[in-house]
């Protein structure tokens, strides 16, 4: 079963989230970029990865985009570069093409979700990537 990490400071968006897409794979959540961090760091630790992170841009102790710099930095760090690249939607309620250029080309991400989403529209992105263990 695929591995999802929701990253959130808003609880709402965090339930929802997981409520849509437990049922694809095994969540888990954190609530600012800091923790995200430590959850993904655990997981590559433990040998099982994420397949997906869906974070939010704004967060208290560390945003979405120092989170994502991080987790890309760390990817590269490994014993074969590259070997892992977790894919990575940000999720905010801004729409604007500057902070989506920003997510995708300035910060490594794969793609970007505008609040409010629609569940069809996340589970096209989800197909999109190969992240659906049971379509």
């Amino acid at each position: 079963m695929k591995k999802f990490l929701i990253v959130d400071d808003d609880k709402l968006s965090c339930v929802i989230l997981e409520e849509f897409m437990s049922e694809f794979a095994v969540c888990s959540t954190a609530d600012n970029g800091r923790a995200g961090y430590e959850l993904f760091e655990k997981a590559i630790a433990d040998g099982h990865p994420f397949d997906l992170i869906c974070s939010d841009v704004e967060m208290p102790e560390m945003s979405g985009h120092e989170m994502v710099g991080l987790i890309r930095a760390r990817e590269e760090s490994l014993p074969i570069a590259g070997c892992i690249r977790t894919t990575i939607f940000m999720i905010s309620a801004s729409g604007s093409t500057s902070d989506i250029t920003h997510a995708i080309l300035d910060n490594g991400c794969d793609d970007y979700i505008v609040k409010p989403f629609q569940r069809e529209t996340l589970k096209i992105m989800l197909l999109k990537y190969n992240l659906l263990t049971n379509p």
